[in-house]
């Protein structure tokens, strides 16, 4: 779904279904139109949409870097409890 301002998108928020768990793969709002509510408005109303389809947990993932850090805020906001995870990878 997207999020339009006087007639610009702003923002978008992409979730896939998968049973009784929703997981959103991608949020974004254009860096001028941050601060503003959007990436709220955006995951509350996918929110709604995955519990009017029978979902019974969101999950979304983002990393730990400070690059990340606005989309945890807004995951948080959003009622999401961060999890205290590590991912390993070795390159070959």
């Amino acid at each position: 779904m997207v999020a339009e301002l006087d007639g610009r998108v702003v923002g978008f928020i992409a979730y896939e279904l998968k049973g009784e768990t929703g997981e959103v793969v991608l949020l974004a709002v254009h860096p001028a139109f941050q601060k503003r509510g959007i990436a709220t408005a955006l995951n509350q109303a996918a929110l709604d949409e995955m519990k009017a389809a029978g979902v019974k947990m969101a999950v979304v993932e983002t990393g730990g870097e400070d690059g990340h850090a606005p989309a945890r805020r807004a995951y948080e906001r959003a009622g999401y409890t961060g999890l205290p995870l590590v991912r390993y990878l070795k390159g070959l």
